[in-house]
């Protein structure tokens, strides 16, 4: 198992669950959702994987580290197997999209001319080798979320975590950034995205982990009916 979360809760004070007693494990390699109403803890789940929030009971293991046994100073290295999609995009308005990938790797150490030659070939394999150039305000919200995907896979994370990805597309442009999403998985990458798009997850057939209001009610795998 790549994650695994046995009886997680995380409060936000006495009275502000925003995960109650969940339990899920995902294989290396899979991709699933999760879904649920606004507020439903979806979101909370990634946090918790990325390390930006903390568990408050409960234990889970992500890519062989136990999340609550994670020291300050091993953060960096834990996260060199985690790449993060955020909805709105985050990207360096002031810099180029090519700088906006390759800082990912600046960052972990690479040399300039590398992380440039790896952000080239990765915004081409996007769909955005005519657009290196470009600032992110030259580009649609649809770019800009390949930008995002780019920047976050780069490094060639074990696992890739997506925060509500199509939430600002139309429907055409969030199927074809899904297939894109499918192709990153059938790398070998495992695939987490939180996503309300019930009518877009139905059409993948992928595993659904289904919450409401902080905790896990179904998990739900087409592929096994």
């Amino acid at each position: 198992m790549i994650i695994e979360f046995n009886r997680v809760s995380k409060s936000y004070g006495k009275h502000n669950k925003a995960l109650a007693d969940v339990s899920f494990a995902v294989d290396a390699g899979e991709m699933l959702f999760l879904t649920g109403h606004s507020g439903a803890g979806k979101t909370s789940i990634l946090k918790l994987i990325m390390k930006i929030e903390e568990i408050s009971y409960g234990q889970a293991q992500v890519n062989g580290f136990q999340l609550r046994g994670i020291k300050d100073h091993q953060l960096p290295k834990y996260r060199q197997g985690l790449g993060m999609i955020f909805q709105d995009h985050r990207l360096l308005e002031n810099r180029t999209i090519l700088d906006n990938v390759a800082m990912s790797l600046w960052i972990r150490g690479y040399s300039q001319s590398e992380s440039l030659k790896q952000a080239r070939v990765i915004l081409q394999q996007v769909g955005l080798a005519e657009k290196l150039p470009f600032y992110p305000s030259q580009l649609s919200s649809g770019q800009q979320q390949r930008v995002g995907i780019a920047r976050a896979i780069v490094s060639k994370p074990d696992i890739l975590l997506a925060d509500e990805p199509t939430g600002n597309l139309d429907p055409d442009l969030s199927l074809e950034l899904m297939e894109l999403f499918m192709k990153i998985n059938e790398a070998g990458t495992t695939v987490v995205i939180a996503s309300h798009d019930l009518i877009l997850i139905k059409r993948l057939r992928k595993r659904v982990l289904i919450l409401d209001s902080g905790q896990l009610i179904d998990d739900y795998r087409p592929n096994q009916k």
